[in-house]
């Protein structure tokens, strides 16, 4: 039925952006498609979509998050002192730390205390703020629509105390091994793992759930600074065809959803299309969900978009949190929290 409602051409048509001759100036200089930096003149004005596209050119810092069912966080600190890292708390995080500086060897993802299950590498602080979110002040089970590799499933699962179960799919095998991998080095006992497409699951799970975390594969768009490619990876055909994945998964997902329960919806993209676009076109099919505040504000984050060029969101898309480079120092980000209603 979804399928029937929307296509792809329906979506190239109403997010497709001509760049101007502005942004393909700009777009030559730095190495971009010229569409996406029209986007950001659209979405940031000229002047912070020069700051948004240093941020981008800049090295991110790994981040470990301490795996607290096995280790206490000052004790892991102190031996990957000695080591010779040099680790920054993150205030907003409980028990991760910021790799300022490592020594020549060994790498972070190579000490013993890894390799024991001590901690989990991210990439970035950013890809900590879901989980913290969809968990806060929750006890029970969860489901991870899209796991691979396991940073939020071993979070989420962390966070539960190793109690109750989260429930971790993945449809790509070899990023399913990672996760595996993760779970039995980290000695987690309370994840499941299943391996399907995640827009079938509603006829495979009989079950529903309280708190659903949704990843979606998108187009990356806010992890250039880790992954260049990404300046030129992604055409407007090739967005439109991910906007509509990324619809159906977010609508499989809310089939999933427990009334009243709490979906979080995220992307490593600062796409407008794959965020505010993707959530608002779902709110308008159907009349069962909306958009809720965060329930916990770990810092001065920014507010979801409710217009874009020629689109118009609803207006509760302000109430999502957006994570800039060139604002907030991390990756981009977005995340929605969404309920379902009983009406």
């Amino acid at each position: 039925m979804l399928n029937q409602l929307i296509s792809n051409d329906e979506i190239y048509r109403e997010i497709f952006v001509e760049p101007g001759e502005l942004a393909k100036k700009i777009a030559g200089e730095y190495g971009y498609l010229p569409y996406m930096i029209q986007r950001y003149m659209y979405m940031l004005g000229v002047n912070d979509t020069y700051k948004l596209l240093e941020a981008f050119e800049k090295q991110v810092k790994p981040v470990i998050r301490t795996n607290t069912l096995l280790v206490e966080p000052r004790k892991l600190y102190s031996r990957l002192s000695d080591l010779g890292f040099i680790l920054e708390e993150i205030r907003w995080a409980p028990y991760s730390f910021r790799v300022i500086e490592s020594p020549d060897s060994p790498t972070i993802g190579s000490t013993h205390e890894y390799l024991k299950g001590y901690y989990y590498v991210h990439r970035d602080p950013a890809t900590l703020i879901p989980s913290i979110i969809l968990v806060h002040g929750f006890r029970g089970d969860v489901l991870d629509c899209c796991a691979a590799p396991g940073g939020k499933a071993t979070h989420i699962a962390q966070l539960l105390n190793g109690e109750y179960h989260v429930y971790a799919n993945d449809l790509v095998l070899y990023r399913l091994r990672a996760l595996i991998g993760h779970i039995l080095r980290m000695k987690l006992g309370n994840i499941i793992v299943t391996w399907s497409d995640a827009r079938k699951l509603p006829s495979l799970l009989n079950k529903r759930f309280e708190r659903i975390i949704l990843d979606v594969p998108c187009s990356g768009e806010g992890t250039i600074m880790i992954d260049k490619t990404r300046k030129t990876k992604t055409r407007q055909s090739d967005l439109a065809r991910m906007v509509k994945r990324e619809i159906e998964l977010l609508w499989s997902g809310l089939e999933l959803l427990e009334y009243d329960g709490l979906l979080v919806y995220t992307t490593c993209s600062i796409a407008p299309e794959e965020n505010e676009y993707v959530v608002s076109k779902v709110i308008e099919l159907r009349n069962d969900i909306e958009i809720v505040d965060p329930p916990v504000k770990l810092f001065n984050w920014s507010r979801g978009l409710t217009s874009f060029h020629r689109l118009k969101f609803v207006e509760t898309t302000s109430r999502c949190i957006r994570v800039w480079p060139h604002l907030h120092g991390m990756i981009g980000l977005t995340i929605c929290i969404i309920t379902k209603t009983r009406r």
